[in-house]
């Protein structure tokens, strides 16, 4: 066996040994078609469809890590956004297109390379790593223009756990493996702000990147074992027992119940897919089950294959609560096979449940699939976006007809809980009211953000207002909670704030049941509210210090404040 050690730069901590796969990057081809055959407002064309497929693509990854892993680094994908729209990127590629001599490959990649290049030869070492979000989004448009379909990542065996070896790692391919099933990632290329590196930190998978050495003998190796945290990696044994540490002790994973104080901590999820996930980071159950990405295809689900994907994740959680939330479409969501208007603003306009309850026959074609899948274990239905307790009602209507059609139908049908989600101002102020219909409210803290301080969320010019620390945005969230204790129901809170650690205080002091968020941010909540002894006169002191507040910057000083004297 050979002795022979690699060296790198630890980027996610944490031991892996095992066989290993290497991942090779879309190569386009390499002549590709000049425009000889087309006219500049041809390529142009060309071009703009491009653009167009690969911003459906980048949305479609960037919803995906916002369920997984949460907001901020689904931002990733974000930024590649921003490249689409880049004056220095696309639009330097039109104008050489106008001149008539390239195609638009051949425009692209000129473009691209001039920007690693610049890239590249910063001192900055963030801005270096940039040059693979470049490449990435290049890589993106070039396979749109190619009409390519296939990821290296789907070359994956369909069997068996690996370490995969890459020459350069893009976040889009990260997100395409089966991350269940990698064991390590070993990069040549690339740092610890990489996003590639940002997102195995984030799943728990060691990586190394920036390996030095003899990167062709390293990749004719079959078996290596890697260490995320001192930065080698080294032949292994074949046969050795596989393994994968993601460095995290397992008192940081799981606590105690009691240690919670009766507080759930649940996952959000998208697909079945996410199940090893909450399985991995011990999610006490599924507090939000997005639908929306079975719907977000050339084609809408029908009501069976929904069925199936409800039933596994229902199943596979029994006997703990699945939240499902019926379709959220429209906003900063699309769905192809839906043939949604464009809207002025989309945010305010015909999305979630404004949109079902106008398209009966799909909303009671879900509701079905819910009722069916409820039979495989404890499920909750919740509905989006209600701003009226008529909206509810009628809501509420279409479940019970549904259930009836399921009845006739021969199917069985489970118990289900009928929730809410508490995201427009309008149903924070009538909680007392909304809460005598409903068993429980869940708190989408993303849009209540965005609609009580009246900034999009999308809008990155806006960014430093969007305050989920406001003190109007928490004094809202504790109105909710306490008119559902009132009423004897259950709140939640779902949005992004749920995975904030030093926000889970004042939630679990306001009396919030249950926070659900990103799998990947269950450790460090748990953490922070098991180090946690709240008497109830302390926690009436932090709800009365943080609602004094007249600043979103207040208040986290004086959560800060209270948790540097709480902490036992």
């Amino acid at each position: 066996m050979n002795n022979k050690i690699w060296r790198g730069l630890g980027v996610s901590a944490g031991r892996a040994a095992g066989p290993t796969w290497y991942l090779k990057g879309f190569q386009a081809e390499a002549t590709p078609k000049t425009s000889e055959s087309r006219s500049p407002e041809e390529e142009l064309s060309r071009l703009q469809q491009a653009v167009t497929r690969t911003e459906q693509t980048l949305t479609r990854l960037e919803e995906q890590v916002k369920v997984e892993q949460g907001e901020e680094v689904a931002q990733i994908f974000v930024a590649h956004k921003l490249l689409l729209s880049d004056p220095a990127f696309i639009g330097e590629a039109q104008e050489r297109l106008q001149k008539g001599q390239l195609s638009a490959e051949e425009a692209l990649r000129e473009v691209a390379e001039e920007a690693v290049k610049m890239l590249r030869g910063l001192e900055d070492p963030y801005f270096q790593e940039r040059a693979v979000d470049v490449q990435d989004v290049l890589v993106q448009l070039l396979k749109s223009l190619q009409d390519v379909q296939e990821e290296g990542a789907d070359l994956f065996p369909p069997t068996g756990d690996y370490v995969i070896l890459a020459d350069e790692l893009t976040p889009a391919q990260t997100i395409a493996l089966p991350k269940e099933r990698v064991l390590g990632f070993v990069v040549r290329q690339g740092g610890k702000t990489s996003h590639a590196a940002i997102l195995a930190r984030t799943y728990g998978i060691p990586a190394l990147a920036g390996v030095a050495g003899d990167w062709e003998d390293l990749k004719l190796e079959k078996w290596v074992e890697l260490d995320g945290e001192e930065g080698w990696i080294r032949p292994s044994a074949e046969n050795r027992i596989v393994f994968a540490d993601s460095g995290l002790r397992e008192e940081e994973i799981s606590l105690p119940d009691n240690a919670l104080q009766d507080m759930t901590l649940a996952a959000n999820i998208g697909s079945p897919g996410d199940l090893p996930l909450v399985e991995k980071f011990k999610a006490q159950g599924i507090g939000l089950y997005r639908t929306e990405f079975l719907f977000m295809g050339e084609e809408l689900p029908s009501e069976e294959e929904q069925v199936e994907a409800y039933r596994q994740v229902v199943a596979a959680c029994a006997p703990q609560l699945t939240v499902i939330r019926t379709l959220d479409i429209g906003g900063d969501k699309k769905a192809p096979a839906l043939g949604l208007p464009q809207e002025k603003n989309p945010f305010l306009g015909v999305r979630a449940l404004r949109l079902t309850l106008r398209r009966p026959e799909l909303f009671r074609q879900q509701l079905r699939a819910i009722w069916r899948a409820a039979a495989s274990g404890p499920t909750a239905v919740m509905f989006p976006m209600i701003a009226t307790l008529e909206e509810l009602d009628q809501a509420k209507e279409a479940l019970w007809a549904a259930r009836e059609e399921v009845l006739q139908s021969g199917h069985d049908v489970g118990e289900l809980q009928i929730g809410m989600m508490i995201e427009i101002p309008s149903a924070a102020w009538l909680a007392d009211q909304f809460a005598a219909k409903v068993d429980f409210f869940s708190i989408g803290t993303n849009d209540l953000t965005q609609y009580m301080l009246a900034v999009d969320r999308e809008n990155t010019e806006l960014a430093d207002l969007y305050q989920p620390y406001h003190p109007a945005v928490l004094g809202m969230i504790a109105r909710v909670s306490q008119a559902a204790l009132r009423r004897g129901i259950w709140t939640g809170v779902c949005g992004e704030a749920g995975g904030d650690a030093l926000l889970a205080p004042f939630f679990r002091a306001v009396g919030i049941k249950e926070l659900s968020m990103a799998p990947g941010s269950l450790v460090k909540v748990r953490a922070a509210l098991g180090k946690l002894a709240l008497s109830p006169g302390e926690s009436e002191s932090l709800v009365e210090s943080v609602l004094a507040c007249g600043s979103a910057a207040g208040v986290r000083e004086a959560l800060e404040s209270f948790l540097s004297r709480q902490i036992v």
